[in-house]
């Protein structure tokens, strides 16, 4: 979505508050392959709110990324990067047969979105068409985030192939249904729930489409100041504390677990009052297949158990590497982190954890690989 061109093998950038993910793929063959990889966290306050506050910062740790990549090389001036999620709109909309769609969509996105047609970038898809209607895949994003970030890429000489809104970008990382190559049948529905350092956010697809993507209001980064107010912890400690208990009963006694039942129960009631939504608006789609993880979030132990238990759905942890030809166990190193657990400062409240332990986080970078895939998948289109 938004300003479309075409390239062999652009970057796909991923943006955050907090970080920045980049990816680029090659074709080698028929095959997908991984050319570089790379990451950093941004100082805080470069990115606020999706605006960037300090451009000076954001073009430093892009071209630490580049010179100092964590796999290969990275070798395009071209990028597809995603707008942040909570700027932007996705939804499928519903349209009468003889509609004229341009006109359509700016008067009806505003009665979904606080915005006017005039400040936003609105980009759509006809989806489906029957004799009786339309159904419309709409996104929309503010100018002013779209133009700020143009002109910093215009500025370091890099051309934008295309701004993306995130859930189009992880559906494609993590769906064998988004190839253009898949063979099967297109039939299966799942919720997507990508559980990042500042939000939550859930995109319902169904068969071959997203039908709505919202915001849920926890994040990575709550659990983590949960954990260290609840135990008097540093925030570092009881970050360690969530990736190597999580929701495991037999880690530290249980009480990481039991300081985040209400959190996830809050969740999984989230999830059920989407799902809800999905069953009383598109019943004729057929039941949710999946439950599926991903963000960083997704890694915290046993939670795709707890909420297979609460929601009754299969809950897996996301694979982005589904689409892509590699060897996972070549690439272990690369998406693996070592966290080095010394134990909290509070000695009255004991976590019986210590050394070293190594966590993978590939789900982190399903956006960017996503991103990366949509110049290799436009092509086989």
């Amino acid at each position: 979505m938004f300003f479309t061109s075409k390239s062999e093998n652009p970057i796909g950038l991923d943006i955050s508050d907090l970080s920045l993910k980049m990816v680029q793929l090659k074709n080698k063959g028929e095959k997908i392959k991984i050319q570089a990889i790379g990451g950093i966290h941004l100082p805080k306050g470069t990115i606020e709110n999706g605006e960037i506050k300090k451009a000076d910062d954001m073009i430093s740790a892009i071209n630490k990324i580049l010179s100092e990549p964590k796999f290969g090389k990275f070798s395009s001036n071209e990028i597809v990067a995603c707008l942040p999620e909570n700027r932007t709109f996705i939804k499928l909309i519903q349209a009468g047969s003889n509609t004229d769609i341009p006109s359509f969509v700016p008067d009806e996105i505003e009665k979904h979105i606080p915005a006017s047609a005039d400040e936003l970038y609105l980009d759509w898809q006809i989806i489906e068409r029957s004799m009786q209607n339309s159904l419309v895949l709409v996104g929309a994003a503010p100018k002013t985030i779209v133009d700020q970030y143009s002109l910093l890429f215009e500025h370091m000489k890099y051309s934008i192939l295309a701004f993306e809104i995130e859930p189009v970008a992880m559906c494609r990382s993590l769906l064998l249904e988004e190839n253009p190559k898949f063979r099967g049948e297109l039939n299966k529905n799942y919720v997507i729930l990508d559980i990042g350092a500042r939000r939550t956010n859930l995109t319902l697809y169904s068969k071959d489409t997203i039908l709505f993507s919202i915001s849920i209001p926890i994040s990575g980064n709550e659990i983590t100041n949960l954990i260290a107010e609840r135990l008097e912890i540093s925030h570092e400690q009881a970050e360690k504390a969530k990736i190597v208990c999580g929701l495991d009963e037999s880690k530290a006694q249980g009480v990481i677990k039991s300081i985040l039942s209400d959190m996830i129960a809050s969740l999984s009631a989230k999830i059920r009052e989407s799902i809800d939504y999905y069953n009383n608006h598109f019943s004729d789609r057929g039941p949710i297949n999946k439950i599926i993880l991903s963000g960083g979030g997704a890694n915290i132990k046993n939670l795709n158990n707890i909420l297979k238990e609460q929601t009754l759905i299969e809950t897996v942890i996301g694979d982005p590497l589904v689409n892509i030809n590699e060897k996972r166990e070549f690439f272990d190193g690369v998406f693996s982190e070592t966290h080095l657990i010394q134990g909290p400062k509070n000695k009255n409240k004991p976590i019986d954890i210590q050394g070293e332990v190594e966590q993978g986080n590939e789900t982190s970078y399903t956006t960017s690989i996503g991103l990366a895939l949509r110049e290799i998948f436009n092509k086989d289109l």
